[in-house]
């Protein structure tokens, strides 16, 4: 597992600060203004989704014949999840991907369900 200073996430990516200070204040807020539950479970996970590093075609504008070597930064999944002791939860989950495929999302569900 590997462990980044938060200042390089903020920095790489702005969004993320955003994102982070909105959360943020969204707590205090909920904290102070509506009496709530205060047995929530939060959790949030990492996963390196990152492909492989050399001989794989671009997508994208770049050229057909195009092909990568090497890695600029790693790809990673997050998720963030909030339950209830009940059983009901909310999961948010992010790729550092152009993309998904509808059938990662359909496979993503089953396994879900599975549970």
């Amino acid at each position: 597992m590997e462990f980044y200073p938060l200042s390089n996430l903020y920095l790489q990516r702005p969004i993320w600060f955003l994102i982070s200070l909105v959360f943020l204040l969204l707590l205090l807020l909920n904290g102070r203004v509506v009496l709530s539950d205060p047995n929530y479970l939060i959790g949030l996970g990492s996963y390196d989704i990152t492909g492989p590093a050399a001989d794989v075609n671009m997508m994208g504008y770049a050229n057909t014949e195009q092909i990568a070597s090497g890695i600029h930064f790693r790809l990673r999944a997050r998720s963030f999840i909030v339950a209830q002791p009940q059983g009901n939860r909310v999961v948010f989950v992010n790729l550092d991907a152009c993309m998904a495929s509808q059938l990662v999302t359909i496979k993503v569900i089953e396994r879900l369900k599975a549970r």
